[in-house]
């Protein structure tokens, strides 16, 4: 019975930390302190936000609003000429928002919302993901409304001079503790995975470019332990999931099959769950890795095909032959011309990864964990 009235509290106490997040209110957008590259359009200047268990709303410019999901679930939605595929998730007290477009241009949008301790101050952290790269932005919004109040505290002064009222109510400022005297609480250690550092993962369900689409999520698990400082940080079998954003079958002649996927999230076997970046170092497969952009190419048809062409020259010379000298010339010709049939017509490899592949991903960004996480999984 204990157990079921702690379990009561615990999820309440969960749901007011996420309701209680204070997105709520007008944000006026606070030009000189946000960083905007690379956003389609400019930032909204003021946006309305309301928030309940259920959604958070964003008013921002007239008719334009947007609602997210605050359950967990995704939400599909379509405009006009794309198809937006929206899921949310909680990291304490920020809320991590991914948005998947499909359509005449395929890219992904992911946001993290957190507000300040006082409630002055919104940051959203906007990455968009495009096929030729990604562009990150800090948004900061300022809520004219939740300026922190200096906590004052009513006296009665005593009467000290011809004139005073003794029932004066005078305003005392509470004095703050110097830096010396304030009681400072024991530093959680830190552990920090740089920017750079390349993890082996185990590909949990197959991919290939034939029937991926841009947008499909894929699951793998880490194959290796990583340590920092001695201390086994990320444990072997870790899951991490990722967001395919391009999957281009092969073609003809030497159009290539083309696959790109970039990492998004890994949670410890105990639940603690990271966002991040990270993109494709390298793949235990046929082919070849862009190492800038993490993109896995296939192979096309073309080196095969060249030999193709001189197998099928020498073929049909020596069955030309049977006629004489003419006949060897025809045949070569017409060898020829069927090797070159199958360089323009011929299709190239499709990238396939089947269940056990392993893929090395490039974080592109630090992953921060404290002592406690590693140890409670809070």
């Amino acid at each position: 019975m204990r157990q079921f009235v702690a379990g009561i509290i615990l999820c309440a106490g969960s749901v007011w930390a996420q309701t209680d997040s204070g997105f709520s209110g007008t944000w006026k957008l606070n030009a000189a302190k946000s960083e905007v590259n690379g956003l389609p359009s400019p930032p909204d200047p003021v946006l309305n936000v309301e928030q309940d268990t259920l959604a958070l709303t964003v008013a921002g410019k007239p008719a334009s609003k947007v609602s997210y999901p605050l359950n967990g679930q995704p939400v599909r939605s379509q405009t006009a000429d794309a198809t937006i595929r929206t899921t949310t998730k909680w990291e304490g007290s920020a809320l991590l928002v991914n948005r998947v477009v499909s359509g005449p241009q395929n890219y992904t949008i992911m946001e993290r919302w957190r507000r300040s301790r006082d409630g002055s101050t919104l940051t959203i952290r906007r990455t968009i993901v495009r096929l030729s790269g990604e562009s990150e932005s800090v948004l900061v919004y300022e809520n004219a409304n939740s300026m922190a109040i200096a906590a004052v505290e009513p006296r009665s002064e005593p009467k000290g001079e011809a004139g005073k009222n003794p029932d004066e109510t005078v305003a005392r400022v509470t004095p703050r503790p110097s830096l010396k005297e304030r009681p400072t609480a024991p530093k959680d250690k830190e552990f920090v995975i740089d920017a750079g550092t390349r993890i082996l993962l185990r590909l949990s369900s197959s991919v290939n470019t034939k029937g991926t689409r841009a947008g499909d999520r894929i699951y793998l698990e880490t194959a290796v332990p990583i340590s920092v400082d001695d201390r086994e940080v990320i444990p072997r079998g870790s899951y991490v999931t990722g967001t395919v954003i391009e999957a281009e079958k092969a073609g003809r002649g030497s159009d290539k099959a083309s696959l790109n996927v970039h990492f998004d999230s890994l949670s410890l076997p105990n639940g603690v769950t990271r966002d991040f970046r990270a993109r494709t170092g390298s793949v235990d497969t046929v082919g070849n890795v862009d190492r800038a952009e993490g993109r896995i190419e296939g192979e096309s048809n073309k080196g095969k095909n060249a030999g193709k062409i001189g197998q099928d020259t020498v073929t049909g010379a020596r069955i030309g032959t049977l006629g004489g000298v003419m006949g060897a010339g025809i045949g070569a010709a017409a060898g020829a011309t069927a090797g070159l049939a199958g360089v323009l017509f011929g299709k190239g490899k499709e990238v396939v990864l089947p269940p056990g592949t392993t893929m090395e991903m490039v974080l592109d960004r630090d992953l921060h964990y404290t002592a406690s996480e590693l140890l409670t999984g809070r």
